[in-house]
Order: structure tokens, then sequence, then C-alpha cells
């Protein structure tokens, strides 16, 4: 069970509202509220209250939020209907209020923007310079990927930004710079960001370099951290022996696995 599991979020959410209706112009009210909306998947209104904090106070921190649900969400669109105006303010409480509803559009281009105005600025955080990185990379633009996650490594070296680099390397068949950063990124696990994938992705680039004793370490030890943190990654793992041509640790591994 997590922290998480024990927190109330809609009485949160109640509260929040009520200090930000007391304090307006508290930015970073506004940011909080619109996390714990986001718990309670009331993702419109808590569009609109990062949208409230980055226009009241545009900082690094509220702007990189906005482009950040910008990215990952989209943006909701204001559907008109018989009985709404096309665009209204979110905090205008009227009687036809029940009727709006929302459709959500992609919304890469703006949060695109908001980073690239960021980022002329030369911020001294690294989570603007990881966000840019992740929209080239889907973008398939992996060296523009690689020149800015760099700079996010300069100043912060993270698991996202280390293992996003990786990913750029190993998409250019730059295995052994791969193998480094997804190296680099294991250690960095927190209670933030458990994720086994870099270390997998480490003993995938080894096998292929053809570094055996490594690799098979590395499965070895992604087998325990699996079970032992139920990931269910066996599959992935087994991966890594098929390309060692260790076939009996495959089929091994397979044979174990409950799938209809």
């Amino acid at each position: 069970m997590s922290k998480y599991d024990e927190i109330d979020f809609e009485k949160v959410s109640l509260q929040l509202q009520e200090q930000v209706e007391q304090d307006p112009h508290n930015v970073k009210l506004r940011n909080e509220l619109a996390i714990v909306l986001m718990e309670t998947n009331e993702y419109e209104k808590a569009f609109f209250q990062l949208q409230a904090a980055a226009e009241i106070k545009p900082s690094v921190q509220t702007l990189y939020n906005l482009a950040c649900f910008y990215f990952t969400e989209g943006k909701p669109i204001i559907e008109a209907t018989s009985n709404t105006k096309e665009t209204r303010n979110f905090e205008e409480e009227t009687e036809e209020e029940e009727s709006v509803s929302y459709t959500w559009e992609i919304a890469d281009e703006e949060a695109f923007n908001i980073v690239e105005d960021l980022l002329e600025n030369k911020p001294d955080h690294y989570f603007p310079y990881n966000l840019m990185g992740e929209m080239y990379i889907k973008e398939e633009k992996y060296e523009e990927a690689i020149n800015v996650l760099k700079e996010g490594i300069n100043l912060t070296p993270s698991l996202e930004n280390l293992s996003n680099l990786g990913l750029c390397y190993y998409k250019k068949g730059m295995l052994p710079e791969a193998a480094e950063c997804f190296h680099k990124t294991h250690p960095l696990r927190s209670c933030n960001n458990y994720s086994l994938f870099p270390l997998l992705s480490y003993g995938i680039c080894l096998a292929q370099l053809g570094r055996k004793s490594e690799a098979r370490e590395v499965a070895k030890e992604l087998l325990f951290l699996s079970e032992k943190e139920e990931e269910a990654l066996e599959a992935d793992i087994a991966d890594i022996y098929y390309i060692l041509g260790d076939y009996e640790e495959f089929v091994d591994i397979y044979s174990k696995l409950d799938w209809d």
C-alpha cells in the first residue's frame, strides 16, 4: 500500500478549492489543486487551474507544469451547445454549467512552444530539458533529443533523462554509449520511479554487444528484482538469453509463465 492509498483526494480537493477561492493569486495552491484534481479524474478542472497559475505568474515552474499537461494529456476544448456559450471563464458559475462538455485534442505544439521559450533563458532546473527531450523522441528527432538531454543531465542526472538519452543512443545504433547511460540510470531508482526498464535495457545492450557474462549477471538480478517487486518482466528478461543464444534458459523462463 502506498501513502496515497490512504488519502481522501475528494476531501483534499474541496479544501484546496476553498483555499484557492480565498487566495486566488496563490499559484502554489492552484498547482497543488491541479494535482489532486487529476487524482480524482477531473482533468478539465486540473487544466484550467494550471492555465490560471501560468497566467498569474509565468514562472519556469508554472509554465513547465502547463506544458507537461499539454504534452501528456492534450487540451480540453469546450463544445458549444444550445444552452451554452462557445467559451466560458472556468471560475464563473452559472445555471447552465452542467451543459458544458469537452473534447480533448493533442496539444504537442503548445507544449513545444512553451518549453522552447523557457529554454531560451537557460533555466537552471532540468525538468524543461527532460520534457523537450521527450518531445523530440516522440518525433524521432534523436540527435536534437541527445543535445537537449545532455544539458539537463549537466544540471541534474535523473532516471528519466539518462534513460531517455540511452534510448536515443540505442535508436542511433550507438550501443556502447546506450549501455553506459542505462548502467548509470539503475542506481537512481527512487520512491518516485522504481522502473526496472533501464536495467533491462542495459542487459539487452550488453547481450547485443557480446558481453555475455555481464549480460547474464544482469539477467539474474532482473529475475530476482522482478519477482521481489512483482514487476512481471520475465518475458522481457528472457529476451536477453535469446540474444545470447542461451535457449535453454529462454525456454525455462517461458515454461514458468502463467499465460493463457
